[in-house]
């Protein structure tokens, strides 16, 4: 979906006053008296590392931390490896990734693997190609402890129509329970497995490849919500009641939603913040928060689809670990092509625009390419990271980011 939208710079330190969702029960103390109101603190991100590769991910195992560097046209995929904690000072050392490593870009587009802890496995995900020097690639591996590479783990998703065989590639997985789901082959899949990964079956959409952009999904308790466009310019997002043990819909009614209208925001996350009954779903130019579970939905940021200043592509959300009312949100601004980052201390009832703090910002990209935040992590010492590609699939930077107040 493209928007007409005319490039400005975002107002700085912009603060999204939206009727919001959530508040936090817990106020900031009063300054003693005679002391007056501490001066603010900005939020800040400092450059830890940075490479010519664009950076997708990051994930944490065995007090290490791995990044995930995109092919180029001169090199392959890569996956690295520091001891935490980063520092400016870490020295990075490649992972072994056999058969789940990508060649050079070639004549098809950059592609980039994802990285994510999913119970006790480190799954990598990767966009697999239809190209002669890609038929041996895989579209999903997993991080083996002992030997410290990675291994194929996609053997049941490999596909054969009408004599054309293909992998399917995923863009997420995440654990409920026992199960693993997941989204391969794009449009309406959504996929579980009760052998970690081993066999797949289709709970939604079928084994095969889509022509729409993959499904967002979340699963909350006995249900599953599913969000995406499909057909293109299409928005939707759908809850359905999963069966006893979760291995398929109960039905294909679909349960009730309150929601407002997306018009054509496609969908770019759904997530939850644990301990709590809130869940937050990323949309083009918005977000929207529920407090009942993912019933009841409210824009809590919402920009027009046409005319405004800005336009956020949402689509990277961190509620920080013991603190359920602050969360960091990312992507991009599609109305400037700059990074887009922002946070909250009231659980999502506001947002405080901090994007100018990303290196460069403003400063317009060659070719007229995004800026992009590609990630947001939490590292086991409480610390955030955040990748960001300067110059579309490009430039990554891994960067400290240090809440202000």
């Amino acid at each position: 979906m493209h928007h007409h939208i005319k490039s400005t710079a975002i107002a700085m330190g912009c603060a999204l006053l939206l009727a919001g969702c959530g508040g936090s029960d817990k106020d900031d103390p009063a300054p003693p008296p005679g002391q007056g109101t501490p001066p603010p603190v900005a939020s800040t991100l400092e450059l830890l590392t940075s490479t010519a590769r664009g950076m997708e991910s990051v994930a944490y195992f065995g007090g290490s931390a791995y990044l995930s560097l995109s092919n180029s046209k001169t090199e392959g995929s890569a996956v690295l490896r520091t001891a935490l904690p980063v520092t400016r000072a870490s020295s990075w050392t490649p992972v072994s990734l056999g058969a789940c490593a990508m060649g050079k870009q070639g004549d098809f587009i950059v592609r980039a693997p994802k990285l994510k802890m999913v119970g006790q496995d480190m799954w990598l995900m990767q966009p697999w190609a239809d190209l002669p020097e890609s038929k041996n690639e895989s579209s999903a591996c997993t991080l083996v402890a002992s030997s410290g590479s990675f291994m194929p783990r996609d053997q049941d998703l490999r596909v054969c129509t009408g004599g054309f065989c293909e992998t399917l590639s995923m863009q997420d997985i995440k654990q409920h329970g026992q199960r693993l789901y997941s989204n391969p082959g794009a449009g309406l899949n959504l996929f579980t497995s009760a052998n970690g990964g081993n066999t797949w079956s289709v709970i939604r959409g079928q084994k095969a490849s889509m022509v729409c952009t993959p499904t967002k999904f979340h699963l909350l308790g006995d249900r599953v919500l599913v969000g995406g466009e499909c057909p293109l310019d299409m928005a939707f997002v759908e809850a359905y009641q999963l069966n006893a043990d979760g291995s398929a819909l109960a039905s294909d009614a679909k349960l009730a939603l309150n929601l407002p209208a997306l018009e054509n925001r496609n969908v770019q996350f759904i997530e939850s913040v644990p301990d709590t009954k809130r869940v937050f779903i990323g949309v083009e130019g918005g977000l929207l928060c529920s407090e009942d579970n993912g019933v009841t939905f409210k824009f809590v940021i919402q920009e027009p689809l046409s005319g405004g200043k800005t336009y956020p592509y949402i689509q990277s959300f961190l509620p920080l670990k013991g603190k359920p009312d602050t969360m960091v949100i990312g992507g991009f601004d599609k109305a400037t092509q700059f990074p887009y980052l922002a946070w909250s201390k009231d659980g999502g009832a506001t947002w405080i625009d901090i994007s100018r703090a990303a290196p460069n910002y403003g400063k317009a990209p060659v070719g007229g390419a995004v800026t992009t935040i590609t990630g947001i992590f939490e590292d086991p010492q409480g610390r955030i990271l955040v990748t960001m590609n300067e110059l579309g699939d490009a430039q990554g930077k891994l960067m400290l980011l240090t809440l202000g107040n």
